[in-house]
């Protein structure tokens, strides 16, 4: 069985999110960092455990890996990799209610 990338709705509403913010003041920036964070999480396909363990989350398993200044929050379910969050680390730590 192939690994497979599930992106849950938090982290779509994370990246869509991202990606509006930085649309107003550099467009083609914003495009970048989007398929970089998509891109980034495709390493994880080969692997999985490629980011280290967040550690306000480490109990419930949860990894992350980083982009330029985003913890991209995943954790590892068998053969699904299920990203979590696409977390902006200034904010600090990550979790799962916070709005972007």
């Amino acid at each position: 069985m192939e690994r497979e990338i599930i992106w849950t709705e938090r982290a779509s509403a994370d990246i869509e999110a991202i990606v509006r913010y930085i649309a107003r003041r550099d467009p083609s920036a914003a495009g970048r960092i989007g398929f970089g964070i998509f891109n980034r999480v495709q390493i994880l396909l080969q692997h999985p455990e490629a980011g280290s363990m967040l550690d306000e989350l480490r109990d419930r398993g949860w990894r992350k890996l980083i982009y330029r200044r985003w913890k991209i929050v995943y954790t590892v379910r068998g053969e699904k990799i299920v990203v979590g969050r696409v977390w902006p680390a200034a904010m600090g730590e990550a979790d799962f209610e916070t709005p972007l």
